[in-house]
């Protein structure tokens, strides 16, 4: 069976409930750069601390905010089903239901209206979910038992086909995954990872979705996931969801695909003797390393061929931004190839990264809640492509607000890559880009700068690897991992093996 890749982020958040921006806003911002989305309603926490000694806060937040969701369910439920366009982008409904002792879950269904119903436990949720035909997903998994992370002695598949592994929580993969949880929440807890679930022998996807709270679903590098379908429909991404074929994604659209036998990413099939492994991973920027993991260790290591010929194909980032987190600028650029041609164009557009935002935050959210689309290509051909942008200085040293673009250019090392920004104009040789970027300031020192490259043979960004492999034990779990040398990540749903 042959399936299609789309890429979608289930789980997001604005104003409909509580959060920054409108749900206009973020089902344009979706359009964007995502086949598939849904913007998440906060409606329920059965049970919420009481104290209000020490959560008053806590808890007014919330009931303000499950109220505001209640008010606009309609129109949460109406304006998704007037963005949901077959073959075309498909939006979801849903809501989310808060849980100390079983962790945080969203509902999805592929019906037209999704009803609003709280339940007074996890087996109440899944029972409200299978009215609808529809799946119970847990997110931010990685937070102890008890505190809002997922309780495996809980957890059922049929209902919960994946989990949430990534969002701007971090990362809840396993004790030494990239990307911690730094949220106020508290650490990770291996006992509530996805390593630690498929230890117990539960099988479940893993995706990754932003939690975004300022109206932008598939904020780049906040988290994404990737799905095998056989069509851009509510029925046929539900199908994929319920036979987990879905990964997780940091941000960067790299394509990375694994079969054992015929068996697809989710699948769990018989092989008593020999298995036929196949996996290929095609970034967008340089990969640093792809892993075969089998069992929960790491069983093979891939590495692009740097000797291959590229045929003349490379990738070129560009990214705007820097300067003082006050100040918002805006930016038209306009970017042309003297010869040879753009081929492919990914968007890595992003929000303000906010985790419960509060109305002191309104002035580094402006950008984010007074532009419909902050960020946009206004035009495109082989050989130009003109944007817009507003930005502002980063929140901090390790929090990014800057914006970038990924092409595909096919052209000779001697073409020139020419940029007009703001008012000025700078050129630079393909060559000259190859493994290295260039700054250019726009208004002096401490000011908002525009980085040109790196250039990347595309042979650097592509691995792939065919092999035979032994069985282990009487089951035996296969996944695979990938990171390009930026920063920007791909894990894998499982494939099980039975003999």
């Amino acid at each position: 069976m042959s399936y299609k890749l789309f890429w979608g982020d289930l789980h997001n958040h604005c104003s409909i409930s509580y959060g920054h921006g409108t749900l206009p806003q973020a089902l344009a911002r979706a359009r964007q750069q995502l086949d598939f989305c849904s913007v998440t309603g906060h409606a329920f926490w059965p049970d919420m601390p009481t104290d209000r000694n020490q959560y008053a806060e806590i808890i007014d937040y919330h009931n303000e905010g499950f109220a505001t969701c209640a008010k606009n369910w309609n129109v949460l439920v109406r304006l998704h089903e007037q963005a949901n366009e077959d073959g075309s982008f498909v939006a979801f409904p849903s809501y989310e239901w808060h849980s100390l002792k079983y962790g945080d879950h969203i509902v999805y269904s592929s019906h037209k209206d999704l009803p609003l119903k709280d339940a007074p436990d996890l087996p109440g949720l899944r029972a409200v979910a299978k009215q609808v035909d529809g799946i119970a997903i847990p997110h931010h998994i990685g937070y102890a038992k008890g505190f809002r992370g997922i309780n495996w002695d809980e957890y059922r598949e049929d209902v919960s086909p994946f989990v949430e592994m990534y969002s701007l929580h971090g990362c809840s993969l396993s004790t030494h995954a990239a990307y911690p949880m730094l949220h106020d929440m508290g650490p990770r807890d291996f006992g509530s990872t996805a390593e630690a679930g498929w230890q117990k022998g539960y099988k479940f996807g893993i995706v990754g979705g932003t939690d975004h709270h300022a109206a932008y679903p598939g904020s780049h590098g906040d988290g994404r996931m990737g799905v095998f379908a056989d069509s851009l429909t509510r029925e046929g991404l539900m199908d994929a969801f319920k036979a987990r074929r879905v990964f997780a994604a940091t941000g960067d659209k790299i394509d990375a695909r694994f079969h054992i036998n015929d068996a697809w990413i989710g699948d769990t099939i018989k092989a008593s003797g020999k298995r036929n492994l196949k996996l290929s991973v095609e970034g967008i920027d340089q990969l640093d390393h792809v892993r075969l993991i089998k069992n929960g260790r790491v069983y093979r290591r891939f590495f692009p061929d740097t000797n291959q010929d590229s045929e003349n194909i490379y990738r070129l980032r560009l990214t705007w931004g820097w300067g003082k987190k006050i100040d918002l600028v805006y930016w038209l650029a306009k970017l042309q190839l003297s010869d040879g041609e753009f081929r492919k164009l990914d968007t890595c557009f992003s929000g303000h990264a906010v985790v419960a935002p509060k109305k002191e935050e309104d002035d580094l959210n402006a950008d984010t809640d007074y532009e419909l689309l902050p960020h946009e290509i206004l035009d495109r051909t082989d050989k130009s492509i003109t944007w817009k942008s507003v930005t502002s200085g980063n929140l901090s040293m390790r929090h990014a607000t800057t914006q970038s673009i990924s092409l595909e250019i096919k052209a000779s090392l001697n073409a020139k890559i020419s940029l007009e920004v703001n008012g000025h104009k700078f050129s630079h040789t393909l060559a000259g880009l190859i493994g290295e970027a260039q700054s250019h300031f726009m208004r002096g020192w401490l000011t908002e700068a525009m980085q040109i490259g790196p250039a990347v043979p595309k042979s650097e960004c592509c691995v792939s690897a065919e092999l035979l492999d032994d069985p282990e034990n009487d089951s035996d779990i296969y996944r695979l991992e990938a990171a390009q040398a930026n920063g920007q990540w791909v894990w894998l749903t499982p494939i099980w093996i039975e003999r």
